[in-house]
Formats: structure tokens, C-alpha cells, sequence
């Protein structure tokens, strides 16, 4: 079917180190991106045939007390996507980027709109000022079909 640019969103929730929020525990991660790919406009023959990307970045700033922090992408609620970085001892600042791509069912295209979110939390027993994410943002982009003809 004919291919289809659909939407591109982005989400910046901080564009500076100088907004810090604390990683929270896995009960209650942070959620730092939030978007909505519109596929309102996707031709009923592209609706199995819809592929989005998303990318994302974190700063964080590591107490070396904690070991692992993780980011999750869900869409529309379920978990697409997770990756879990250490905490180096050596080293309290790291810069982290992501990508992720999905291939979102026929029946989530044909609502009109796809929800993703990025989120971040630790594994730690506590947390503390120290174990934060400073900079931060999420984007997406999708399109559909998979030929010109």
C-alpha cells in the first residue's frame, strides 16, 4: 500500500539540568515522555502495516549506593520496550539515549491515536536527592504502508 507519513511528536519535560526530579522506586516510576501518534488519517489497507519509532534521553545524576536504574516505553499501557543501565561507582553524571520500535496492532491504529510513555525508576531500597534525571525528553515518528506503487 502506498506509504504514509503520519505524525511526529515530542515530549520535553525538561531541556536543562536544572529541573532535577528523583528516580523513584519501581512501585511509582517517573514518567518523562508522554506523546500521542495520531493515525486518524491511516487508509484501512495500512492499519496492519503502521511502524513508529521512538527515541529518548535522560541525564541522570547517580548516587553509587544504587545499582541499576530502568526505562520502560509502553504503549497504551503495556511495556514495548525496557532497558536497565548501572550505576557506575566510578562515575555520579551519565548521559543515556534510547531508541525503541514498534509495530502497533491494527485495532490500536484504527482508535485514532496511539499513547506512548517513558518512564524511569530504580531498584534501590530508598532514594535521595542524588539519584535524579536532569535533562530529558521523548519523540516519536510513524508511518505506514510499505511501497509507492
Amino acid at each position: 500500500m502506498t506509504i504514509q507519513f503520519l505524525d511526529l511528536r515530542i515530549s520535553n519535560q525538561a531541556s536543562t539540568d536544572a529541573t532535577p526530579v528523583i528516580i523513584p522506586l519501581a512501585a511509582t516510576p517517573h514518567v518523562f515522555g508522554d506523546i500521542g501518534i495520531q493515525t486518524a488519517g491511516v487508509l484501512p489497507a495500512n492499519q496492519d502495516n503502521v511502524r513508529v519509532l521512538l527515541s529518548g534521553y535522560v541525564k541522570t545524576e547517580n548516587n553509587p549506593l544504587f545499582n541499576t536504574n530502568t526505562i520502560n516505553v509502553r504503549r497504551n499501557g503495556t511495556i514495548i520496550f525496557t532497558t536497565t543501565f548501572g550505576v557506575a561507582i566510578s562515575r555520579e553524571n551519565e548521559a543515556f539515549g534510547f531508541s525503541a520500535v514498534d509495530v502497533p496492532p491494527a485495532a490500536d491504529v484504527a482508535t485514532g491515536q496511539v499513547q506512548y510513555t517513558a518512564e524511569i525508576y530504580t531498584n534501590a531500597a530508598s532514594t535521595d536527592t542524588f539519584n535524579n534525571i536532569q535533562a530529558r525528553n521523548f519523540s516519536g515518528v510513524a508511518g505506514a504502508g510499505n511501497f509507492t506503487g
